[in-house]
């Protein structure tokens, strides 16, 4: 990554932005091919691909509406900002992801039930390898931007060019088996193969949402993580300050959401606490948010100190 530079702030945005239409766009493309093949063909697996492609679509769009909003500086109706925005796009399209994967999983176990569904191998086995190309190489292209402009929303779009991949990939995979299986496991695989292929991804895809849609409503319902790398920082920067000043107690309350952290840090200071000054004081404030080490659009800090228990 060296051989690119820094972007500022505005032009990652841009890019972010830039490529978040080219995933819409071509999104549009795959799910009316997917659904159309499939609706031709009549198969479930196909359509199954192009409705995932479809409900990303949703998804896109609404992280492309997300890249816009977070941009937004705080104003009175959203005193901390739009970042909130971000997760609560994440977990609504993972949330619509998931009832996809059970949806299908239901519609294959059933047709496993009633006798499979016999479709033409060769249509589905070429679909598959023109979906899993283009799913391919938006993918690459999608992980070399987020990497480039650390954008979270690329990163999660990008997983969700990765899924789509997988499934062209084990559709191509199920369906290309009929060719090489003797007789008679042939016949019978070439009538199941639809609705076992249908259940198998339904079944690889459902902890994929359930793990995101998880981790964002953490964010969305401020629940902290101690395994956050700035809960850490704060945690060791306030040990080393309680350690060097006369603090009899100290208490965080550290959230993420989205892109920003927010930090409230309390501080009951003892009898000989020695920073008297408001100039001393802000030091003290600066070497902590020094420790923290996150760029000011990234957080809302505040500390206090106090010689009053009630405060703290």
């Amino acid at each position: 990554m060296g051989i690119y530079k820094k972007l500022t702030r505005k032009e990652a945005n841009r890019l972010e932005q830039r490529t978040l239409r080219i995933s819409v766009f071509t999104i549009v493309g795959l799910a009316i091919f997917g659904i159309g093949v499939g609706l031709y063909i009549g198969s479930e697996a196909v359509m199954l691909d192009g409705f995932y492609a479809l409900t990303s679509l949703l998804g896109s769009g609404l992280y492309l509406l997300a890249a816009k909003l977070v941009e937004r500086p705080a104003d009175r109706h959203f005193q901390y900002g739009y970042a909130h925005i971000e997760p609560l796009v994440n977990s609504f399209n993972n949330l619509i992801l998931l009832v996809v994967c059970l949806y299908a999983l239901f519609n294959g176990l059933e047709g496993l039930r009633t006798g499979g569904n016999p479709v033409d191998a060769s249509e589905v086995v070429l679909y598959s390898l023109i979906s899993a190309s283009v799913c391919l190489a938006v993918w690459w292209y999608e992980r070399r931007v987020a990497a480039r402009c650390d954008s979270q929303l690329i990163r999660n779009d990008a997983r969700e060019w990765m899924i789509s991949t997988l499934f062209s990939i084990v559709t191509l995979a199920g369906f290309a088996m009929i060719w090489v299986l003797p007789e008679p496991a042939r016949s019978w695989w070439a009538r199941y193969a639809d609705s076992a292929v249908l259940a198998t991804m339904a079944l690889l895809l459902l902890p994929v949402p359930a793990k995101i849609f998880y981790e964002n409503m953490r964010e969305v319902l401020l629940m902290a993580n101690p395994d956050d790398e700035v809960a850490r920082r704060v945690e060791t920067v306030m040990r080393q300050i309680a350690d060097e000043y006369d603090i009899a107690h100290y208490s965080t309350h550290i959230a993420k959401t989205g892109r920003i952290h927010v930090v409230e840090i309390n501080v009951l200071v003892g009898e000989n606490f020695m920073p008297e000054t408001i100039p001393e004081i802000d030091a003290l404030r600066a070497r902590i948010w020094d420790a923290i080490g996150l760029p000011l659009e990234q957080a809302w800090l505040g500390i206090m100190f106090t010689a009053d228990p009630r405060w703290s």
